[in-house]
C-alpha cells in the first residue's frame, strides 16, 4: 500500500499563540488555519511564553520545549530563546520545508529570523512566507513614519526581505505592499484570512427591547481602530443611544483622550468601556446589541467584523477594510471616514428600523458570514502557500 503523502513542516514565527488572545486578528488568523489545515499541514509555532501587555507566563502550558497544544507542536520561548543563535539553532533542528512569519516589522519573531537567513545559517532549499498582517496600510505606516522609512530603506540594501513569497489579506492589501516594497516584493499571492467554518443555522433574532439603540465596539483601543472618532460620532445622535466599548487598552495615552469626549456624553446618550472579552465569548457579546460600529483606520482583513456578522448584527466599518460589499449584500454598511455625519445617518436610520427589517438584516449578516466561512477557494490559497513545498524542496540527499 502507498504511504500517505507527508505532510509539509512548516515553522511559524508568531508573538502570540493560543492560550493568549489579546493580540487579536493577527492571532486568530493563525489559529484558524491550523484549525483548517492541521490535517494537511505540520505547523510547529515559536511563540512568546505571555499574552500581549503582560509579563506574567502562560497557564497551563509547558514552557521553554515543545509541547502538544491541541495536536500542535508549540514552543513558549522567554527573551533568551529569540537570540540569532538560539533561532538558528531552532530552525536547523525543526528542518522546516517552508518558514512563515507573521508579521514585516516584529523584531524577534520576523526580523531576527530573516536575519539569521540573511547569514546563510539555514539550510538551503527552504521556502519564507511573510504575512505582514496590515503593516503597510497608509494608515498604518503613518504611525512612526520614519522609523518605518529608515527601516525599509535598510532591509532594500542589505536585501533581508529578497527571495520571500509574501501572503498579502486582500487585493487591497497587495496593492500596499507593491506600493511600500516595490520589485522586492516580486512574489505576493492574495491568501484572504481564514474564519471559522460556521453552521448551516442563522443565530436566534431577539426582539429588540424598548429603549435605546445599542451599539458595540469590540477590538483593541488603540489610534488605528479610531474609537475616539466612533465616540465623536455617537455623540452626535439625536436618537437614546447605549455605546459599549469593548477590548483591551494597547495605548493608555490614546484612550485617555477618549475620557473627556465620554464624560461630555448628554442625557440618553451612554458610553461606557466593559473590559476585555474573552475569545470564546466575543459572538455572544456582540450579539446582545443592534449594531457592530468599527470606524478603523485600516484592517487587513477584520476578524471582528465576521464574528459579528456571524453573531446576526449588521456592522458599520469605514471604507479601509476588505468588506467593501456590506450595502450591497444588505449586510451592513460602509462609509468613508471623510464623512462622519453618514456614520450618523446609519445609525439614525438603525435606530428606526421595524422587527421585519431588523430580522431580515440578521438573515442577510449570518448568510454573508456563513458564504465567507465556506469559501474553498480561499481554503486552496492558503493551502497553496505552503503543500506544494515539499514537491518545490530539492531532494533529500
Amino acid at each position: 500500500m502507498k504511504p500517505p503523502p507527508r505532510r509539509p513542516v512548516v515553522l511559524v514565527f508568531a508573538a502570540y499563540y493560543r492560550p493568549a488572545f489579546r493580540s487579536g486578528g493577527p492571532l486568530r488568523t493563525l489559529l484558524n488555519m491550523v484549525d483548517q489545515l492541521g490535517d494537511e499541514v505540520d505547523f510547529r509555532i515559536f511563540t512568546r511564553n505571555h499574552d500581549l501587555g503582560s509579563r506574567e507566563p502562560l497557564a497551563g502550558v509547558t514552557l521553554g520545549q515543545w509541547c502538544d497544544v491541541d495536536g500542535t507542536q508549540v514552543f513558549y520561548g522567554s527573551s533568551s530563546d529569540r537570540s540569532l543563535s538560539a533561532v538558528s539553532r531552532m530552525i536547523r533542528d525543526v528542518g522546516p520545508d517552508t518558514v512563515y512569519l507573521n508579521s514585516f516589522l516584529d523584531p524577534s519573531f520576523s526580523i531576527l529570523p530573516l536575519v539569521v537567513r540573511r547569514c546563510g545559517w539555514t539550510a538551503p532549499g527552504i521556502r519564507w512566507v511573510l504575512a505582514p498582517r496590515g503593516e503597510f496600510a497608509p494608515s498604518a505606516l503613518r504611525i512612526k513614519a520614519l522609523k518605518k522609512r529608515l527601516f525599509r530603506a535598510a532591509a532594500r540594501l542589505t536585501g533581508l526581505h529578497s527571495g520571500l513569497i509574501w501572503q498579502a489579506s486582500s487585493d487591497f492589501e497587495r496593492d500596499d505592499i507593491r506600493r511600500a516594497m516595490g520589485g522586492i516584493a516580486a512574489d505576493i499571492r492574495v491568501a484572504t484570512d481564514l474564519t471559522e467554518r460556521l453552521a448551516d443555522v442563522p443565530p436566534p433574532v431577539t426582539p429588540r427591547p424598548e429603549g435605546p439603540l445599542r451599539v458595540c465596539l469590540l477590538s483593541r483601543i488603540s489610534p488605528m481602530k479610531n474609537v475616539c472618532y466612533a465616540i465623536e460620532v455617537v455623540l452626535r445622535l439625536r436618537c437614546p443611544v447605549e455605546f459599549s466599548i469593548h477590548g483591551p487598552i494597547e495605548d493608555q495615552a490614546y484612550w485617555e483622550t477618549c475620557q473627556p469626549l465620554i464624560a461630555a456624553a448628554p442625557a440618553g446618550c451612554r458610553i461606557a468601556w466593559k473590559g476585555e472579552v474573552s475569545p470564546d465569548q466575543v459572538r455572544a457579546t456582540i450579539a446582545r446589541h443592534d449594531l457592530f460600529l468599527l470606524p478603523t483606520r485600516g484592517e487587513n482583513f477584520g476578524h471582528v467584523i465576521f464574528e459579528s456578522l456571524a453573531a446576526g448584527v449588521p456592522v458599520l466599518v469605514s471604507d479601509r477594510t476588505p468588506w467593501r460589499d456590506l450595502d450591497a449584500r444588505g449586510s451592513g454598511w460602509v462609509r468613508s471616514l471623510e464623512m462622519p455625519e453618514a456614520f450618523v445617518d446609519v445609525l439614525e436610520s438603525a435606530a428606526g428600523r421595524d422587527p421585519a427589517a431588523r430580522r431580515a438584516a440578521a438573515v442577510a449578516a449570518h448568510a454573508h458570514a456563513l458564504e465567507v466561512s465556506r469559501s474553498a477557494a480561499v481554503l486552496g490559497a492558503n493551502r497553496g502557500l505552503f503543500v506544494d513545498a515539499v514537491s518545490e524542496a530539492p531532494p533529500a540527499a
